[in-house]
C-alpha cells in the first residue's frame, strides 16, 4: 500500500526537465537579488524573470514537446552566446549552475525526440469510441 504524497507525478520528461531549468533560474535570481539588490543589472533581473519562461514552457511542454524543449534551448543559447560575445570570462563564470541548466535542456530535447507524441492525442487514444 503507497502513501499518496499530494504531489503530483509529471509523466513527461521533458516538461520535469524544463521545470528544472526554471526552478534553477528563479533560485538564482533571488540569490542575487538578496545578495546584491543595489547592484543588480537589468541582466540580472532577465535571468531572475526567465524563470517564469521557463515554467510556461513546461506547461506547454504537456502538450507540444519538442517545440517548447527547442525554445528553451534556443533562449539557453542565445544568453550563453551573448555572454561569449562579451568575455570569455563571463561565460565561464556561474559553471556550477549554467553546466546543470544545460543538462536538464538536453534531457528535455533528447525526451522531447523520442516521445514525440502530445498529451493530448495519447489521452484521445485512451478514450474508446
Amino acid at each position: 500500500m503507497s502513501i499518496p504524497s499530494g504531489i503530483r507525478k509529471d509523466k513527461s520528461m521533458t516538461a520535469s526537465a524544463l521545470f528544472g531549468v526554471a526552478a534553477i533560474q528563479i533560485l538564482v535570481g533571488a540569490l542575487g537579488w538578496f545578495l546584491y539588490g543595489e547592484s543588480f543589472s537589468w541582466i540580472d533581473w532577465v535571468i531572475a524573470f526567465s524563470g517564469g519562461i521557463y515554467i510556461a514552457l513546461g506547461i506547454a511542454a504537456r502538450w507540444v514537446r519538442l517545440p517548447a524543449a527547442v525554445v528553451g534551448a534556443v533562449l539557453c543559447a542565445t544568453y550563453l552566446i551573448f555572454q561569449a560575445t562579451r568575455s570569455i570570462d563571463l561565460l565561464m563564470s556561474g559553471l556550477i549552475i549554467k553546466i546543470p541548466v544545460v543538462i536538464l535542456l538536453i534531457v528535455a530535447t533528447v525526451s522531447a525526440l523520442r516521445c514525440p507524441t502530445t498529451h493530448l492525442s495519447t489521452e484521445a487514444e485512451k478514450k474508446p469510441s
